[in-house]
């Protein structure tokens, strides 16, 4: 007849605690167990009234928080309340001021690049202007030309 041999697991699961708990107390209080085929460990039906025992010291040294309620006055909430109010409208303050110093930084690199675009420009009608006149007197050379072609037959005309 064989054993009742019981996991980690089901080991955790009777005690309500974690598999790493239970691993933890058998380093602790050298529990003996056994590896089986899978390298699982363990333990025979006599070790779980040692797990019980173990359970029990720690709850005794170890008293719950939940066992304990602490009793908070009334007052004591509402100052932690404006407290915690005034904290939120500061740190709001501060990312609106940082939102603030974001758009006025796209606004001065906007202005800059505005400004390089409007030199380019003023650059671009200068050269234009240089360009018309020497247009405009080429033109009026032609015209000039022109004038001179017809005065030079005008001049061999007999009448």
């Amino acid at each position: 007849m064989t054993e009742q041999s019981y996991k980690t697991k089901e080991v955790a699961q009777k005690l309500h605690v974690s598999p790493a708990t239970i691993l933890k107390w058998v380093k602790k209080h050298d529990i003996p167990y056994s590896v089986n085929l899978y390298g699982h460990y363990c333990f025979k039906e006599e070790t779980m009234s040692m797990f019980y025992t173990i359970k029990k010291e720690n709850q005794k040294n170890n008293p719950s928080d939940l066992n304990h309620k602490e009793v908070v006055s009334s007052q004591y909430v509402m100052d932690r309340l404006a407290t915690t109010e005034e904290k939120v409208q500061i740190l709001e303050r501060m990312i609106g001021n940082k939102a603030d110093d974001i758009v006025t930084f796209q606004l001065v690199e906007h202005r800059k690049k505005v400004e390089k675009l409007n030199k380019r420009i003023q650059k671009l009608e200068e050269k234009l202007d240089n360009l018309q006149p020497k247009e405009e007197k080429k033109s009026e050379l032609e015209k000039d030309t022109k004038k001179s072609r017809r005065l030079i037959p005008s001049l061999f005309l007999f009448d």
